[in-house]
Order: C-alpha cells, then sequence, then structure tokens
C-alpha cells in the first residue's frame, strides 16, 4: 500500500465511501436516525442495569461536576462502536469486493478505508448530538471538541491498521469473522464504558481496562468529554503508540496478501 498509489485512485475512493453512505440503510424506516437508537438503547439498558439494578453511583467529572451516567457512557461508547462497527463491517469487504478485484486494478485496501470513512462520517453526527447533550446538561463541552478530534484521528488510524490486518486475513481463513465477535465482546467488556475504573478492586484489573488498546482511547475520551479535563501526555503517548503499531502491521500484512487476493477469491 503507497501513498502515491491511493491518491492516484481517491476518486475511486471517494465514491466506495458515498456507496457505503448512500446503501447502508436504503428502504428502511428511519434511515440514519439508526446510527443514533443503536447507542441510545444501549445507554438505556446499562443505565438501569448500573443505576437501578446495581445501585451505584454515577462517576463525578472532575473539573466538570458531571454526575450523569447516561452521558459517562456515551462519551466512551461512541468511538467505541465506531471502531468495533467499522472492523466488523471491512472484515468481509474484500470478499465481498470480488468481483472488483478480479476485473479492475485498483488499491485494494480501499474496499475497507470506504467503510471507515463513511463510519468516521456517522461518528461526527453522534458527536455532534452528544455535544448538545452535553450542553443542555450545562457542561460547555464545544472547547473540548478540538481534542476529541484529534483523539478521533488516532483511533481511526488503529482502527485501519486492524481492518487492514483482518479483512486480508479474512481471504485466507473464514474463521476469523466469527473469532472478531468474540473479541470484540471481550474489548467492550474490557474497557471502561460500563464501570468506573477507579472503583475495580484489584490493581491488574485496572491495568488492563485503563490500559489496553480500547480501554485507552475510551478512557481518554471520557476524560476530554466528561470529565473536561486534558488526557495525560501518556496517555496520549499510549494511543499514539497503539495506532501507529497497528496502521503500520495493518498496511504491511494488507500489501503482502494483497497480490493473492484475486487467485483465492
Amino acid at each position: 500500500m503507497s501513498l502515491r498509489t491511493a491518491v492516484a485512485h481517491r476518486n475511486l475512493l471517494y465514491l466506495l465511501s458515498l456507496k457505503e453512505l448512500r446503501t447502508r440503510y436504503r428502504k428502511s424506516v428511519l434511515g440514519w436516525a439508526w446510527s443514533l437508537l443503536n447507542p441510545l438503547s444501549q445507554m438505556v439498558i446499562f443505565s438501569v442495569v448500573f443505576l437501578y439494578i446495581f445501585q451505584r453511583q454515577p462517576p463525578i467529572g472532575d473539573p466538570s461536576g458531571l454526575e450523569v451516567f447516561p452521558l459517562y457512557f456515551l462519551a466512551g461508547m461512541l468511538p467505541f462502536q465506531f471502531f468495533a462497527i467499522s472492523v466488523t463491517a471491512s472484515i468481509g469487504s474484500v470478499q465481498e469486493g470480488a468481483n472488483l478485484i478480479k476485473k479492475v486494478s485498483f488499491p485494494h485496501e480501499h474496499l475497507a478505508l470506504s467503510i471507515i470513512i463513511a463510519q468516521f462520517a456517522t461518528l461526527l453526527i453522534e458527536l455532534l448530538v452528544l455535544s448538545v447533550a452535553f450542553l443542555i446538561f450545562g457542561h460547555m463541552v464545544l472547547p473540548w471538541l478540538a481534542p476529541m478530534l484529534l483523539l478521533m484521528v488516532l483511533v481511526v488510524m488503529f482502527t485501519t491498521g486492524i481492518a487492514l490486518l483482518l479483512s486480508a486475513a479474512n481471504v485466507f481463513f473464514h474463521d476469523i469473522n466469527y473469532l472478531w465477535t468474540i473479541v470484540a465482546q471481550l474489548l467492550f467488556y474490557a474497557s471502561p464504558i460500563i464501570f468506573v475504573t477507579e472503583e475495580i478492586p484489584y490493581a491488574w484489573l485496572r491495568i488492563i481496562t485503563s490500559l489496553g488498546p480500547t480501554g485507552s482511547f475510551v478512557r481518554a475520551s471520557q476524560e476530554i468529554l466528561y470529565d473536561g479535563q486534558w488526557p495525560h501526555p501518556a496517555r496520549w503517548a499510549l494511543v499514539a503508540g497503539y495506532a501507529i503499531v497497528s496502521l503500520i502491521a495493518g498496511a504491511t500484512v494488507f500489501n503482502r496478501l494483497s497480490p493473492r487476493f484475486a487467485e483465492e477469491l
């Protein structure tokens, strides 16, 4: 995968991304509203479990002072959902583009990248709605959208690396799709989305949930949006490290396997 080739075929990437956006909710009554209903429905379910079944107190934002569990949940859920949905949809992208791969010479990575770009557009809409919710609850979140955008660039890099790696591997091993379903669930519960890391009694579990790949950017997102504070430089370095390593590893594997796609498909 070369930058020169990607730029030369940028129009194809644009068209594939546009196609993904147009066909995602085709023939559905609610259309793009489904992109908001999914996280909102999970927010309601986990809010009931957290607040009423387990009777836990909402985390207090520092220094924002917020005590609203649904906002805490969505601040971590939206970036994680972008990651999980993008990778899930990208895994089968190469197989679904088999006819195109056999007929036309183009950068095969565009099949996965178009899905990530379309999902990123969805994420921007979701973050806009979430920002309005923060404003309603009295938290001036607008100045924090700039660092949040920087964080999401790193999340996109991390997501792209994982998506390229798994989409290439799935061409040769169809178990990848089923295995990823399990891994995605483990990553969700290993990230501090429905719990507060500081309340975990075991130090080794706190380390896993706070410093793991998804836990790192989930916690950074909560610090930016919910707490209203700039994440520690070590947190930024960790997220950036995961993003760079993931992107390099994914691009390398995809580049080596891509010439064999047409034969294998």
